[in-house]
């Protein structure tokens, strides 16, 4: 990285710190194109013929790569002790630089989100602000060592872990598998369509209604989690250590608003580590919700079976799924 700068942006090195973190979180277009072909030649030995060549390149790095340029990347585009970086889409002039806090991050983009709600739904009821932290990512350094990270809410935490609960409890009850349907693969314009049907058997509306009040009862345990974890005034995180065999990931699961405030991106890991909690009490809340939602799945299965009539259909929306030409590319 370096060596790049030195070609791209020499100056850079004489930049007093706030400068240069100011520039990291914004590099001008010209720049960032320009570092984006100096790296591809330090770290592959990859040269293009033009600029665009080498922005697309480097936009389109293979997995196996990407994992490399992360990290040499993260001390220009990471602020504070930890070469912080979250990746996520700032607002027009605005960037991580803006929120000391990660409570001020989180509470503005729950602002944003409940005035997006009430100008689509003018009867939508706002809700208060409890913390809105949801599988967020982030790149740092943990202890000289390049570490991915996840940031969520104690209680979307919970309850994501009840959702693949769920799923699993579904289908051990009902077993079923999607299939395509008959308009499934249909192209209009640059798009195709989406279509895929479930097939379980000849319980499909059986399964349906099951799932439908899984959905419900997993949503409603989410904003009374919500609501729970907030008034515990805990002010603490869980560290997750979620290590793969060659990447590094930690989860760091917060459990209110308070504990957010008191984490700053300059200093994010020593906060974080000043407010650890056992992880026994997140894995114990987790356990207790799993045990319900068994019970709620087997008693709601008994009585769907019981009540269901296949000559009385419910009329749900279905919405029309149309993907962009190359959008799954990078899956494939």
């Amino acid at each position: 990285m370096r060596r790049a700068m030195m070609r791209v942006r020499p100056e850079y090195f004489a930049w007093p710190p706030e400068q240069r973190e100011r520039y990291g979180v914004a590099i001008p277009e010209d720049d960032s194109a320009h570092l984006d072909a100096a790296l591809l030649e330090e770290l592959f030995g990859r040269t293009y013929a033009s600029r665009d060549e080498a922005v697309a390149a480097a936009r389109d790095l293979p997995l196996s790569d990407l994992n490399r340029w992360n990290e040499t990347c993260l001390p220009l585009t990471g602020i504070g002790e930890d070469c912080f970086y979250l990746n996520e889409c700032f607002a027009e002039g605005k960037s991580i630089l803006d929120f000391e806090a990660l409570r001020d991050f989180d509470e503005d983009d729950h602002r944003f989100q409940e005035q997006a709600h009430q100008t689509e739904d003018s009867a939508y009821v706002p809700k208060p602000y409890r913390g809105r932290l949801y599988l967020n990512w982030g790149r740092l350094y943990v202890d000289g060592r390049f570490t991915y990270v996840t940031l969520t809410m104690a209680a979307g935490y919970v309850y994501a872990e009840i959702d693949k609960a769920g799923r699993d409890l579904l289908d051990t009850r009902i077993p079923h598998d999607y299939v395509p349907g008959h308009h499934h693969g249909k192209a209009e314009g640059d798009a195709t369509q989406w279509d895929m049907r479930v097939k379980a058997g000849g319980q499909e509306g059986i399964l349906e209604e099951l799932q439908h009040r899984i959905w419900n009862y997993q949503s409603s345990r989410y904003e009374n989690q919500r609501t729970a974890w907030d008034q515990k005034n805990l002010c603490g995180v869980y560290l997750l250590d979620e290590s793969m065999e060659d990447e590094a990931n930690l989860h760091f699961v917060f459990t209110d608003k308070d504990a957010l405030a008191a984490v700053r991106f300059r200093s994010f890991l020593r906060d974080c580590r000043a407010l650890a909690r056992p992880v026994e009490e997140l894995h114990r809340a987790v356990d207790e919700e799993k045990e319900a939602l068994a019970r709620f799945v087997e008693e709601q299965h008994t009585e769907v079976v019981r009540t269901y009539d296949p000559k009385v259909a419910r009329f749900r929306k279905r919405r029309k799924v149309m993907v962009m030409k190359g959008a799954f590319d990078k899956l494939e």
